[in-house]
């Protein structure tokens, strides 16, 4: 409904559309109101006024006589509202709901569809006035409502489209009314980002895209859609009547931006095209006076403008155009409402951006604006019909582009126009309003506005609602004060605030600490001049900016009492320091900041000492009053701010601190006492704000602002200031500057200037450093620093045993003194898992010219061949081999762990310096191959990428990794261990620094999750890893570099022009003398050749360690000879890690190679700065980490020590593997050859530490003990025989192992079954059901017809569910009822249905009246609505209260069955609800309205009850149905339903269930790869074994119940959320009820077949295989049988069923039968009289007994006998896994507990056991001795059995 004329100035009906809150349909109707005057004659007195005498003035206020001269509590007129029908009956209005001005006030001022529910069309509107003089009279105004036009139907097309590109067109049709013409308005709606009033409660504001009577718009252009909403656009079709009132219609268009597809300068080229220029559209259509349309244009240019991507070339041309258009729009008229608006949305979209905006266009658009403001004031007063919502609505556009403009101040130019807008605004907005209206808020991005009416007694409290707002404005005027207001005057008030400081360019911005305000005050006289008000007392609130600064945490603790004192006596303490300079802080404002609510005690001590003479004031801070201070003769304690917890330090008292200290500036301590409310020291309880603020104000727009006319008042908090401004006599001076001011601004202004005491120490710091209290940061130091100490004693040892091993060479003990060539084999084992072998490894060298002998690399002493490890070892041969080609390795599989990764292999002749490479990458095991023959490699050769990077990344793993390397085999040279150790402690310090560094920083919110605080110290460790990476970098490169080692030339290493093979001796006199000749060669080159090596250092290098040559034993013994001399070799291995190995000469496949280098040295002082830099890090990080940690509480400390672990863990396991891993990956990206990988053996020089010279006789017997050896079988390689033991062993091991894991997997799965079975409470479930069903189960059996089922509610439910103590609870019960329960009818459709009998009567009179009940399932159901009586209705919303009968259509989202005794019904029906919390009365009434209706009748198919409850002692849930169903004999048979089910807690911290169901998940996803990873292997026999499909089926079964159980918690949490948004209604838990039953049984299921898994791991049982075995075999002839005693017992089912089925309950239908006939198989004879016919009956059950029990089961009973007897011997001639697996675990608990208990050895296993495993033979028979055949796992195999 649209309101008609405002009724005069005193009545205004605010009858405006946008005061009614929105509903969500689209389209709405509306009626209009029609004013017609017509006078009335009074009730009384002896005038006749009209209207308009409602607001005259009493006679003493127009004459200014007493009434005016007094207070609010002066007498006034008395006003009563009325409304009135056409016959002048008063008629029943909501004067609160419907008005804002409320019944009794001065004016009226009524919401928009008041009276859209009224029953006449025409009504008075009447007001009965009492004067205070006691006159009395009555005023009428008579109103008609016009109703809207008929909604018709909009479309748009396209729908979608480009801006300014695609052409719309919107048609509308089947608007109809009877005030025509009818007028078709069409707004396009763009109000993102725009400003709000809240009086406008739908804003309709838009740019008009078309108006006329036509109703299709021309083809238009539409903007661009907001971005937010995908691109849509909103338009508003308005079809307004004769009258004014609309109709309106909301359609949607999408409208992409065209820069999305078309270049920035296409499309501005297309703009100024359409805008610029004499021949553009806009230029055509402003000449045409086609002012619409081109605003419309304009605004359309905006939006593509403003949606223009930034470019810096088209920048210059968009400001152009956007100045332009602003300028265009002052051609636009404004002369009426519509122009206006459409003036307003064109400004408005240009100053949407502010980029580009210059300031002459600011300006233009300013004016524009203020002009179209004015405009609408004047429209207001030239034209009464305009309604003040349509005018609210474009003010809204004028609030929009006033805040754009406010942005676009800058500091450097004194703007005021914007201001004199917004009080124009205002203005405009208050025009529209009347005393008792709400106040209105206009809130926008850059400030907000509110304003309000109120009459002059009433003005204090005008903005009363507020207070709890940020900022606030309380003003007080006497109404005496203003004697030309009479005391009813309406009084506007304005106040305002601003987001920013609004006045950028005034000095000394960064003291205004404080958001900037503004009000004024205005008043009407009565013959309508309006006066500016300044009122008596202003009160303003201004909140505080940037309070993230303003207060400071304070760390409060237990005070330190002595040992012995009461607790109860102990004090909870804090104290900070702080200086002040008494001069400039007048008063002092210590806020304290908590929600504790003790009783604190503030002593005040003056200087840097807490001693009793500095004691100079002491305060009681209460938590609801103010302070308190102690009297005192030093200072004066008054002051201005009395707030709670605010305690104020006068100027007096800072006065006399700065009189102690001699200076201004003044230190003062504060401490805070109180009870004790915390156990350990806090930061997060208590925080402290000191500041001091002073009130500022200016009015108008003055130069500067002013601290003497506002003073500080009593509420200043450190949230917000309180200031109050006294409208005293101002002086002459002030007066000056406010004429100097604007003359027409009469905005009052006011900030506030708050300064902040800098830099309060925290001194509770002195009660901290009691390190019992926060001992984490220094013991985790001192724990560092013990560990590095004890590591750097091991490194030290470790270092020099590295040294030792570093120069030597193993000497094979089995080198045959005769032999004369010297080889080193030096063998890389891999780094893979398992890569070391305990076995002997034997090895032959292969060459062109012979082989060498088989030789053990083994030695007695020494661990060689382990996992990463390489051994160099010295290999004697009888002759040169020529070049070496091939070699052979193999191993005899001995030891724990003897299967081998073999690498590489490099072999070195000695003598000639030659060089072979190997490249093997081969594991030697029994699953591969013992004994392998490797080739040589072509140093040239491409090696595989993958090769390379494994085996680069783990060699780099183990000597770059900062953390591994130190703990690694063995360390190179020059970066020792200690070196190593040092630099990771530097790095670790540092690290913890960084972390400690950062939670200083970061001061987390109160309310973070604890998983957000574990993530936000995970990323403070990864932070602080990647910050000390260069501390790490530099040190390492320092120590790497700084330290020079012996080099060895390539001249050394490259292979002799000519052979040194000696002629004569052997190979250790032969090693000696090359010894000698290389020493005297060095000697002599030293000099020149080789300034870098110094022969003393070489030679000192060469004699410090002993080689290792230890005698053999049991391989060839030799006694211990003395050291005679020593032989000293300069190696060729590689010391570094990426050494080249390249050939001198033209290169063969087994052609010798050189080695070369080059290597960064620094200064030798360079160790020391290294040092340094280890001690300064470690030590100021030290003492760092333990200050910070001292300051913080004990939580924040194991917070830091979490993230600190988690930043030891990145770089360990993350960061450092990764680096490495990335480098190895690039340096893999290039093509690699077998030169490049590393072949440096873990020596630098070699010294050979030689035997003592043998006797020939002493030689002779080595060789001849030597000889004997290699001709041993220990020298010969396995044979296929050894190697199938072997494989057999494995095998064995690897299957007791595995069934270890597998037995150990299924019962852990097991027990997590039986968990979650005992989780689902089963035992409480079957009490609770048996409560529930026999509370529900009362009376049942009585109802036989539908008229019981009445009864039945009425004495059975109603009172269940009605329960007065406790309502919505059972009686007697903590059961609550969830929701409301549901009675619903399942119905047919109406409609008769002839019955197949009517037939026969075809001929009769009967033939009408022969009708047969319709049948659920196949006739259709009824889903329509009714009223009473079934009679049909309009479609309509279920409502729960209604008094027909509405159908509630079936679950959708929620959908469950009804399962009854008949049939199975949906969820859907004819719904009547129970309200349990009402009173049972109701019920009662309702089921006797429903009785009457006739609810239930001879087309009622069911009728079923469901309810839920909840039992919290047990946290059961409890579907309940009872279902009533009308049977086709007319009986109705009653069935109960009960299920309880719980629902899984997740929100518990720790919860035991919560681990079970992880640990479930866990095991579910194991089950699934494990299956998966099965069937890839197995592939097609994969469904040849029977137990595979079992375990299918048993993953099946698993993955079905994962999947209910997640629908169950998914489901229940919507239906609980639900429940908790919706308790008045019904809530469908039998959905999760039915998932949770179909959830156990599939659970039981599931728990079968685990048991029954439990067999196939007990298959080592003898017996066990012997029953499985006897079942397979007897498998045929129990088919036979099961078919044979199947056949007859369904001869005795049919036969029971026809012939006793009549009568015997046992037989009334085929399943009962079934039953009984079951029971009689099994002996359970019941209910056998046979009353109807006992001769059949006899015979029946004997020749049951005769056939199927003594025959055919005993036959059943003998084929298994048969098949158990004959399977004993097979069973246990065939060979058992399981039982063998068995065994070897027997075995070996046996052996770990004779180790235990130190029992000798058993020789045999225990005879029980064998038996048990393997079972006995047959003692009696000899045939199943001898050779014999069979098939045994799918093989045909011949065995001997004796």
């Amino acid at each position: 409904m649209r309101p008609g004329p405002a009724l005069l100035l005193f009545l205004s009906l605010g009858l405006d559309r946008g005061l009614l809150p929105q509903p969500p349909a689209p389209r709405r109707a509306r009626a209009a109101v029609l004013v017609s005057w017509a006078p009335a004659a009074p009730a009384s007195g002896p005038r006749s006024p009209d209207l308009a005498s409602a607001r005259r003035p009493p006679p003493a206020a127009r004459t200014g006589g007493p009434a005016a001269q007094g207070d609010a509590a002066a007498p006034r007129d008395v006003y009563k509202w009325s409304i009135l029908s056409s016959s002048g009956d008063e008629i029943t209005f909501d004067w609160v709901k419907h008005t804002t001005t409320g019944r009794n006030g001065a004016s009226l001022s009524i919401k928009a569809f008041a009276f859209k529910d009224f029953p006449e069309a025409e009504f008075w509107i009447s007001v009965h006035l009492t004067t205070w003089s006691g006159e009395t009279m009555d005023l009428r105004h008579p109103l008609i409502i016009n109703y809207v036009p008929q909604i018709g139907e909009c479309t748009i097309n396209p729908d979608k489209g480009v801006a300014f590109f695609t052409r719309f067109v919107i048609r509308c049709d089947n608007f109809k009314d009877k005030n025509i013409p009818l007028t078709y308005k069409m707004v396009v709606s763009d109000l993102y980002g725009f400003g709000q009033i809240s009086s406008v409660k739908e804003n309709t504001l838009g740019a008009i895209l078309y108006l006329g009577s036509e109703s299709t718009s021309p083809p238009s252009f539409l903007p661009v859609g907001v971005l937010a909403n995908r691109y849509a656009v909103k338009i508003h079709v308005q079809v307004y009547d004769s009258l004014g009132a609309f109709s309106q219609v909301t359609l949607y268009a999408t409208v992409h931006a065209p820069t999305d597809k078309i270049s920035g300068k296409d499309v501005l080229d297309r703009l100024f095209n359409f805008t610029m220029g004499p021949n553009s559209s806009l230029s055509t259509l402003l000449d045409n006076q086609e002012f619409l349309p081109a605003g419309y244009l304009i605004y359309i240019a905006a939006s593509v403008l403003n949606n223009m991507k930034p470019e810096l070339t088209l920048h210059a041309e968009r400001t152009r155009l956007r100045e332009y258009l602003v300028n265009q729009t002052f051609v636009l008229p404004n002369s009426t409402l519509v122009e206006v608006s459409q003036v307003v949305m064109s400004v408005t979209k240009l100053t949407q951006t502010t980029s580009g905006f210059t300031r002459m266009a600011q300006k233009l658009a300013t004016v524009r604006i203020w002009q179209a403001n004015r405009a609408l004031q004047q429209s207001r007063q030239k034209d009464p019909h305009f309604y003040s919502e349509q005018i609210e609505i474009v003010s809204t556009g004028i609030l929009t582009t006033l805040s754009n403009i406010f942005k676009l101040t800058v500091s450097y130019e004194v703007v005021d126009e914007p201001f004199y807008e917004l009080e124009l605004l205002a203005d405009t907005i208050l025009e529209g309003k009347v005393p008792g209206n709400e106040t209105t808020a206009m809130t926008s991005s850059s400030f907000n506005v509110y304003v309000r009416k109120a009459e002059k007694w009433d003005v204090t409290d005008v903005f009363s609602n507020e207070k709890s707002s940020r900022n606030y404005f309380r003003p007080t005027l006497n109404v005496s004060s203003i004697p030309s207001l009479p005391l009813n005057a309406p009084i506007s008030t304005m106040f305002c605030e601003f987001a920013d400081d609004p006045f950028p360019w005034m000095n000394d911005q960064e003291s205004c600490s404080a958001e900037v305000v503004g009000f004024r005050m205005t008043g009407s006289t009565p013959n309508g001049d309006v006066i500016e008000i300044m009122p008596d007392v202003a009160e303003v609130y201004i909140a505080r900016k940037n309070l993230s600064f303003a207060a400071f945490n304070l760390t409060v603790g237990p005070e330190n009492e002595p040992e012995g004192a009461e607790e109860s006596f102990s004090m909870t303490t804090g104290e900070f320091r702080f200086e002040v300079d008494s001069s400039v802080v007048k008063e002092l404002l210590v806020h304290i900041v908590t929600e504790v609510t003790v009783l604190f005690t503030v002593l005040v001590y003056a200087g840097s000492e807490m001693t009793p003479t500095a004691l100079v004031a002491t305060f009681l801070v209460p938590h609801d009053i103010p302070p308190m201070a102690n009297q005192s003769d030093l200072f004066d304690s008054a002051c201005t701010v009395r707030e709670a917890r605010v305690v104020c330090l006068p100027a007096s008292l800072l006065q006399v601190i700065a009189q102690r200290s001699g200076s201004s500036e003044c230190t003062l301590i504060i401490v805070l006492q109180a009870p004790r409310f915390v156990k350990k020291a806090s930061e997060k309880l208590v925080r402290i704000a000191l500041f001091s603020a002073h009130c500022l104000d200016m009015y108008g727009i003055q130069s500067d602002w002013r601290e003497d006319t506002c003073v500080l008042g009593e509420k200043t908090t450190w949230r917000r200031v309180h200031c109050i401004c006294a409208n005293t006599r101002r002086a002459r001076r002030q007066l000056d500057l406010i004429k100097q001011a604007s003359t027409h601004l009469q905005t009052h202004f006011l900030t506030a200037k708050v300064i902040v005491v800098p830099n309060p120490v925290d001194l509770r710091l002195e009660v901290i450093k009691n390190v019992t209290q926060n001992p984490v940061t220094l013991f985790t130091v001192l724990f560092i620093m013990l560990m590095y100490i004890i590591l750097a004693f091991w490194a030290l040892l470790r270092d020099d045993m590295d040294q030792y091993l570093r120069l030597h060479v193993i000497i094979l003990l089995d080198n045959d003194p005769y032999d004369k060539v010297c080889y080193l084999v030096t063998i890389f084992t891999g780094s893979r898992c398992g890569a070391g072998t305990r076995a002997d490894v034997f090895i032959q060298l292969r060459g062109t010219e012979g082989a060498s002998d088989v030789h053990c690399l083994s030695h007695p002493y020494l661990k060689t061949l382990y996992r990463g490890s390489i051994n160099t070892f010295l290999l004697t041969t009888k002759s040169v081999l020529g070049d070496i080609h091939s070699i052979r390795v193999w191993h005899n599989n001995e030891g724990k762990a003897p299967s081998w990764y073999l690498s590489r292999i490099k072999v070195e002749n000695l003598f000639s310096k030659h060089i072979w490479l190997f490249l093997c990458r081969k594991w030697l095991s029994v699953g591969t191959s013992l004994d392998r023959t490797f080739h040589v490699t072509d140093p040239d050769k491409p090696i595989n990428r993958m090769d390379y990077f494994l085996i680069d990344s783990t060699y780099k793993l183990g000597r770059n990794h900062m953390w591994f390397s130190i703990f690694s085999g063995i360390i190179g040279r020059p970066f020792n261990r200690l070196q190593r150790l040092s630099c990771c402690l530097a790095m670790l310090m540092a690290s913890l620094l960084c972390n400690i560094m950062f939670f200083n920083l970061d001061r987390p919110e109160e309310t973070e999750s604890e998983e957000g605080r574990y993530i936000r110290s995970m990323m403070i460790g990864l932070e602080s890893v990647l910050i000390t990476i260069p501390v790490q970098l530099l040190i390492a490169f320092l120590f790497t570099y700084s330290q020079k080692e012996p080099r060895v030339t390539l001249e050394k290493v490259s292979p002799r022009k000519r052979s040194l093979v000696p002629e004569s001796g052997y190979w250790e006199e032969y090693l000696e003398k090359w010894h000698a000749r290389e020493t005297v060669h060095a000697s002599t080159k030293k000099a020149s050749k080789l300034p870098s090596v110094k022969s003393t250092r070489l030679h000192k290098a060469s004699a410090k360690i002993p080689s290792v040559a230890q005698p053999m034993r049991k391989k060839g013994e030799s006694k211990v000879s003395r050291t005679q001399g020593k032989n000293i070799n300069a190696s060729n291995s590689n010391t570094n890690n990426n050494q080249d190995v390249a050939s001198r000469e033209p290169p063969s496949h087994v052609g010798p190679v050189e080695l070369k280098k080059s290597r960064i040295v620094l200064p030798s002082c360079c160790i020391y700065i290294a040092w340094l830099l280890v001690f300064v890090t470690s030590s100021i990080s030290s003492f760092f980490i333990v200050f910070y940690g001292l300051t913080y509480g004990y939580e924040k400390s194991l917070e830091w020590l979490f993230a600190s672990f988690c930043s030891f863990c990145l770089s360990v396991f993350l960061v450092q593997p990764s680096k490495i891993i990335l480098l190895s990956g690039l340096r893999t990206s290039r093509p690699k050859y077998c030169k490049n990988l590393s072949w440096a053996g873990r020596y630098c020089y070699t010294e050979i530490e030689l035997r003592s010279k043998l006797s020939p006789e002493e030689m002779q017997e080595q060789h001849e003990q030597i000889v004997q050896l290699r001709r041993s079988r220990m020298y010969q390689p396995l044979t296929e025989d050894e190697i199938l033991i072997f494989k057999r062993k494995k095998t064995i091991k690897r299957r007791a192992l595995l069934f270890l894991c597998y037995i150990l997997t299924h019962f852990i799965f097991l027990a997590l079954l039986l968990s979650l079975v005992a989780l689902l409470r089963h035992t409480d479930s079957f009490y609770y059901n048996q409560f529930i069903r026999s509370q529900f189960s009362v009376d049942l059996g009585s109802v036989t017809k539908l008229a019981d089922i009445y009864r039945w509610l009425n004495s059975v439910l109603v009172p269940l569910l009605h329960n007065d103590p406790n309502p919505t609870f059972l009686p007697d019960s903590s059961s609550k009822i969830l929701g409301l329960p549901l009675l619903r009818q399942v119905r047919a459709k109406p409609g008769d249905k002839a019955c197949l009998p009517a037939n026969n009567f075809a001929q009769t009179s009967m033939e009408g009246e022969v009708r047969c009940h319709p049948n659920y399932g196949t006739d259709p159901e009824d889903t329509r609505n009714y009223s009473s009586l079934w009679t049909k209705v309009a479609k309509r919303s279920e409502d729960k209260h209604t008094n027909g009968f509405t159908y509630k259509p079936p679950e959708k989202t929620w959908g469950y069955f009804s399962h009854g005794l008949l049939h199975t019904y949906g969820s859907g029906g004819y719904a009547f609800y129970f309200f349990p919390e009402q009173q049972q009365f109701n019920s009662t009434v309702r089921l006797r309205e429903l009785q009457s209706s006739g609810w239930l009748d001879e087309k009622t198919w069911a009728v079923i009850l469901e309810l839920t409850t909840f039992n919290p002692d047990v946290s059961l849930f409890c579907s309940v149905s009872v279902i009533f169903e009308a049977s086709q004999l007319g009986v109705v048979n009653t069935s109960i339903s009960v299920h309880s089910f719980s629902v899984a807690d997740f929100d518990r911290e720790t919860s035991a269930e919560v681990y079970l169901y992880v640990a479930i998940l866990i095991f579910f996803l194991a089950y699934m790869v494990d299956e998966g990873y099965i069937i890839t292997q197995e592939r097609a026999s994969y469904v040849r074994s029977v137990y595979t499909l079992l375990n299918f089926a048993l993953k099946c079964i698993f993955t079905v119940l994962i999947v209910l159980f997640f629908r169950k918690h998914f489901l229940a949490t919507g239906i609980i959320r639900f429940y908790l948004s919706n308790p008045a209604d019904f809530i469908p838990f039998h959905a999760v009820s039915q998932v949770d039953h179909v959830m156990r049984i599939i659970l039981g299921f599931l728990l079968f077949l685990t048991i029954l898994k439990t067999l196939r791991y007990s298959r080592f049982f003898y017996d066990v295989r012997l029953a499985q075995r006897a079942i397979q075999a007897a498998l045929p002839g129990i088919c036979h049988m099961a078919l044979v005693v199947s056949v007859y017992f369904f001869v005795y089912v049919a036969f029971g069923y026809l012939v006793f089925g009549q009568h015997e309950w046992n037989y009334s239908t085929l399943i009962h039968a079934t039953q009984t006939i079951f029971s009689y198989c099994v002996s359970a004879f019941q209910n056998t009289e046979f009353s109807n016919n006992r001769v059949l009956g006899v015979l029946f059950l004997s020749s049951f007994m005769l056939v199927m029990i003594c025959i055919l089961i005993n036959l059943f009973q003998a084929v298994i006998l048969s098949a158990y007897e004959e399977m004993k011997q097979p069973v246990y001639e065939e060979p058992s896994e399981e039982a063998e697996a068995m065994t070897y675990l027997c075995r070996k608990l046996r052996a770990m507990f004779r180790f235990l208990t130190f029992q000798p050895r058993d020789k045999d296993e225990p005879e029980f056991f064998v038996n048990m495993l393997y079972g006995q033979p047959e003692k009696n028979s000899r045939r199943y001795l001898g050779l014999k055949t069979r098939n045994i796992n799918g093989k045909k195999m011949v065995y001997l059995v004796v």
